[in-house]
């Protein structure tokens, strides 16, 4: 499945000596899950994105240059995925890469590198970070391990217990999403004072007794808090089944557990860099206009906001990138680097990537649900470079 949208960019007329791609026409490719686990944030994002392009276009249109946001389904197969990758490099000679999923991003970093595709990801591993070792990929959220690190912060600073060690423990899936921070996020645990309990690993959440089973497990180590790195429905169903059994841990959700999936949920918590839809950010102003004009009637997620907050960093960076030049990959990745407090109007925190950090930074809001919404219940928290 593929969507396409071309809408204008905000740069100067230019004629490049040896232009590399089409004057009127810059284009950037995406692979985002539009089924499957991860498909209904895939699909609020990718909606995000082709709306704040089609915003662009209509404000920008007298500028004569268009950005074609090419959509790609991230198939579950990996060849397929591989050539859906190969035609946005080959025939649509897209200028820079997105990727919603870090696996994908994984699959594809030999072919990223060998063609050397600034790639922009939603989130990634903290090792893909370092510049030296993956040149050419970039991320808009903090990675897994700084927001569990910010997780773990935030209880130790604030559990409130004075006389015993507070306890968590992590529930996740079995995979490099659910498991690939957890060494470094349980050391970072031990070093603010925290018990850390057995990992709960949920294989298969649709399956009757996987939840239950997971929860008596975790229940028979008594936990004070719960870190949990599922997808929001994964964490709906996980929370209906603690709701059951009257179990008194507390849950504090990665970034992709914690949406308004959870509104039904009072008290549990979410360590969530982007902006949940409609908070009163000067950024929302227009995510709201959109909305009331296109389409009133609909509702949103954050991931709607992530995907509109990821136009404006691409934005920013083919503005940043000596547009009178001529458009080219290797300007658009130096220009990645010259994000200093970048702010996208408060959807996500302030931006900073250089040379020689390619995440975006390393802190976040922790939100609350109350009252079946999602409020902000911290400023930022930072856990340092």
């Amino acid at each position: 499945m593929k969507i396409i949208i071309i809408a204008s960019i905000l740069c100067f007329i230019m004629i490049p000596s040896k232009p590399v791609y089409p004057q009127e026409t810059v284009r950037v490719g995406g692979l985002i899950p539009l089924t499957g686990r991860w498909g209904d944030p895939g699909k609020e994002c990718a909606r995000g994105m082709l709306d704040a392009g089609k915003w662009m276009n209509l404000r920008g249109a007298t500028w004569g240059w268009r950005l074609e946001i090419i959509l790609n389904d991230d198939f579950s197969e990996p060849a397929e995925r591989v050539a859906a990758y190969r035609k946005m490099n080959e025939s649509d000679r897209i200028l820079l890469l997105y990727i919603h999923s870090t696996e994908t991003a994984l699959s594809l970093l030999p072919h990223i590198h060998l063609n050397r595709i600034p790639t922009l990801t939603s989130s990634f591993s903290s090792s893909m970070s370092d510049p030296s070792k993956y040149p050419y990929i970039f991320s808009v959220t903090p990675t897994p391990l700084d927001l569990s690190k910010i997780a773990m912060k935030f209880i130790s600073e604030r559990s409130g217990s004075k006389t015993k060690k507070t306890k968590v423990v992590f529930i996740g899936s079995p995979d490099h999403f659910g498991n690939h921070f957890l060494d470094e996020a349980r050391n970072y645990a031990k070093q603010l004072g925290l018990d850390t309990g057995p990992d709960i690993w949920i294989s298969d959440p649709a399956s009757p007794r996987t939840i239950p089973l997971a929860l008596v497990t975790m229940n028979s180590y008594g936990p004070d808090f719960a870190y949990v790195t599922l997808t929001s429905r994964e964490t709906q169903l996980l929370l209906q089944e603690s709701n059951k059994m009257g179990l008194k841990t507390r849950y504090i959700c990665s970034m992709r557990a914690f949406d308004e999936t959870l509104s039904p949920y009072d008290g549990v918590l979410g360590v969530q860099p982007i902006a949940p839809f409609g908070e009163g950010v000067p950024g929302m102003a227009d995510i709201k206009e959109v909305h009331q004009k296109w389409h009133p009637y609909d509702s949103h997620t954050l991931s709607y906001v992530e995907g509109w907050a990821t136009v404006q960093v691409i934005a920013e960076a083919l503005r940043r990138s000596l547009p009178e030049q001529g458009y080219s990959r290797e300007r658009v990745k130096m220009a990645l680097e010259t994000f200093k407090n970048f702010v996208v109007g408060g959807l996500l925190p302030p931006i900073t990537m250089t040379a020689k950090d390619h995440r975006p930074g390393v802190e976040s809001r922790l939100f609350i649900v109350k009252e079946g919404k999602l409020f902000r219940h911290t400023g930022f928290i930072s856990v340092g470079r």
